[in-house]
């Protein structure tokens, strides 16, 4: 299954996911976790190599994790200061919400893993080649065979011609003997 498109489904949720990160920006928060993931997409499409996606999955899990601790502290702190503060409202409220803070940094992370990484890891043979959103196989040509001469598209040449010019090219230092040997089979067949 990991070498076949994605589904429609699927394609959606990785577009719910963007949507959900939304929010996060315009609080400036999400800005570093975004660019992790838009780097790993860009290292993966340039590599074709799906840990990429892995590992700034595994960041952005760090980071917030970070918040998250952060706000559990502080919504400790907030919680034991309640106990000698003259302020009691002030401080639940304070408490109140880095405890809803808590529980949206889990949330992110919940639809980082389902919206996010589990579309993409079901799928990660197809996405190394053909990118995320592709639902045509990309047509790799074959590295193998170099083709040297293009003789299909030329008309009509003379092979003495192109010998002597393969043979300057050879003299001069631009190709190896090997490219040279390669070229008159071609040019002779």
């Amino acid at each position: 299954m990991t070498d076949k498109p994605m589904t429609s489904n699927q394609q959606i949720k990785l577009i719910i996911f963007g949507f959900l990160l939304l929010p996060s920006l315009f609080f400036l928060v999400g800005i570093i976790p975004v660019l992790l993931l838009i780097f790993g997409i860009v290292m993966m499409k340039k590599n074709h190599d799906f840990s990429h996606i892995d590992t700034s999955a595994k960041i952005y899990k760090y980071y917030v994790y970070l918040f998250f601790i952060g706000f559990l502290i502080f919504g400790l702190y907030c919680g034991e200061a309640i106990k000698t503060s003259s302020e009691f409202d002030h401080m639940r409220e304070k408490m109140y919400a880095s405890f809803i803070m808590c529980g949206i940094a889990i949330f992110y992370i919940l639809i980082l893993n389902f919206l996010f990484l589990n579309p993409l890891r079901s799928h990660s043979a197809w996405i190394e080649k053909n990118g995320i959103f592709s639902s045509k196989a990309k047509i790799v040509a074959d590295s193998n065979e170099v083709d040297i001469i293009k003789g299909d598209k030329l008309r009509t040449f003379s092979v003495a011609d192109e010998l002597i010019k393969w043979a300057k090219l050879k003299d001069d230092g631009h190709i190896t003997e090997q490219e040279f040997n390669d070229a008159r089979k071609k040019l002779l067949q």
